[in-house]
């Protein structure tokens, strides 16, 4: 059939609209991939999306250490292997919703099936699964021990724990409680969770360094699993020996394994003596000695009961690597994370290096209404009212004054005066000498109420509150860093050519 004219010429402008259009598009493609909607767009797509943010801890003075922004695309990209090794984490029905969410979040997140959480009650936390480490204790325990007074009105509460207990008027009760946890958490963990090489104990308010955790344990400790083996902080009581419970211990397979298959009532032996003793990583470590007959293998500085604003930066913590610290709270926990997921670099993280990142910018000549922790030495007014006003560990840290010098004596008098001690330690002639600076005792001060105090280490501390009588400058806290010495010092250190394992002692 042959087509009529007319339709052949509408055929034919069909046609060459077609070409026409094609040929402007391919014309113009080029200006609109350079037109301003084209970033806009893609703004548009990566505020809905948000796999990347700025980063809130990038500022002058980390640049070279951080990343400008954040890709929380994949968060666990980074995270090690955690194969055959558990954590344990503690916490308590008067702080779970507080504290347990930001370590989910963030490291725990990582961790799939390979943690445990046990409080002193039964809840459940989104998905998540909280284990009441007091259920295996004996009922009529329970009900004669004064301590379980708080573990009762937990359980008996209608709604929320937040709107039956008040947890600073009962903190003193819920630490009471808390060192019943201990020995009943160990055995359940075995019988939940057997045959693991490792298992790590810690807190609500522990952060764990899990890439350098993993290194450690696998390649540079020089440990088997297989042995008796209890790591940590090493605290004392008494002069008994145990690992403290907030820094996080270790304990091997081998010695899980058997402490609870050849103790069938481990806890019941233990839950009298627990209303004699404060803590239950006391309890822990008199159970290990008394049926292992093993003590704690001191591995501080690595385990930490600091946080980066408190550890004492200089000798002894600055080239060792860091695997736990104690005393996080929620924002310090996701601020930690964060740095760990925008350093620059995937190298082993060593102590100094959350100085570099994280205080190093912070810190300035002198802040008001701020405590250092500055307290290794004291200079205080000798006036009896002074020395009556002056706390214990202070008195206890005062030089003789026959062992001082002119500065050191007129140190108690202001916060300028108390400044001198560390700006006069080395003379300027010999500002020069590398072991001289490397030798130095004095970084930084506190004043407060004719008190001057200084340290043999440099850390931020944390503020103090501002005196109600703003005239009475005497009882002002001030605190000052000698940034000067502070830089001769890591100058003379030099880079860490090598992190400093810390070899477990006895």
């Amino acid at each position: 059939m042959i087509a009529p004219p007319s339709s052949r010429r509408l055929r034919i402008f069909g046609v060459v609209t077609i070409i026409t259009l094609i040929a402007t598009f391919l014309h113009l493609r080029p200006q609109w991939q350079q037109f301003e909607y084209r970033d806009y767009y893609k703004g548009v797509t990566s505020y809905f999306s948000r796999p990347v943010y700025d980063n809130t801890i990038y500022n002058p003075g980390n640049e070279q250490l951080v990343q400008k922004q954040y890709n929380t695309s994949n968060t666990c990209a980074r995270f090690p292997d955690t194969d055959g090794v558990l954590l344990v984490m503690k916490t308590g029905a008067t702080e779970a919703f507080d504290r347990m969410p930001t370590q989910l979040l963030t490291t725990m997140s990582c961790l799939p099936d390979n943690f445990l959480i046990f409080s002193d009650m039964e809840q459940q936390m989104g998905p998540y699964h909280i284990y009441d480490a007091l259920s295996v204790i004996d009922e009529a325990d329970k009900v004669r021990i004064a301590d379980f007074d708080l573990y009762r009105t937990q359980q008996e509460c209608a709604v929320s724990q937040k709107l039956c207990i008040d947890a600073k008027d009962q903190r003193q009760s819920a630490w009471n409680l808390d060192k019943y946890k201990f020995l009943p958490m160990i055995e359940q963990t075995w019988r939940m969770r057997p045959g693991r090489d490792w298992y790590i104990f810690a807190e609500a308010d522990t952060y764990v360094f899990w890439a350098n955790m993993m290194h450690w344990l696998r390649k540079k400790s020089g440990l088997n699993p297989r042995d008796k083996i209890y790591l940590g902080s090493r605290s004392f009581i008494s002069n008994r020996p145990f690992a403290h419970g907030g820094s996080g211990y270790i304990l091997s397979g081998g010695v899980l394994k058997h402490l609870v298959e050849k103790n069938t009532n481990l806890t019941g032996q233990y839950t009298d003596q627990g209303t004699r003793e404060c803590c239950g990583d006391l309890l822990v470590a008199l159970a290990l000695d008394e049926h292992e007959g093993i003590k704690i293998r001191q591995t501080w500085p690595m385990i930490n009961g600091e946080k980066p604003t408190t550890l004492p930066y200089g000798r002894d913590h600055w080239c060792e690597p860091i695997l736990t610290m104690h005393h996080m709270n929620a924002e310090e926990i996701s601020m930690v994370w964060q740095f760990e997921q925008t350093r620059k670099t995937d190298r082993i993280l060593m102590i100094r290096d959350l100085y570099d990142s994280l205080i190093a910018p912070k810190m300035q000549e002198f802040r008001e209404n701020w405590d250092n922790g500055s307290d290794d030495v004291c200079y205080i007014n000798r006036d009896p009212g002074a020395q009556e006003r002056a706390d214990g560990h202070a008195k206890d840290r005062q030089k003789k004054e026959d062992e001082m010098n002119d500065v050191e004596k007129e140190a108690w008098k202001s916060p300028e005066n108390c400044a001198k001690v560390c700006e006069t330690e080395i003379p300027d002639e010999d500002s020069g000498n590398k072991e001289k600076q490397l030798d130095r005792n004095c970084f930084q001060y506190r004043w407060h109420d004719e008190v001057c105090c200084t340290s043999k280490s440099f850390k931020l501390g944390e503020p103090k509150p501002k005196p109600k009588d703003d005239e009475d400058q005497k009882v002002r806290w001030t605190s000052g860093w000698y940034l000067k010495g502070i830089h001769d010092w890591i100058e003379a250190m030099g880079e860490c050519k090598e992190p400093a394992w810390k070899i477990p002692e006895l």
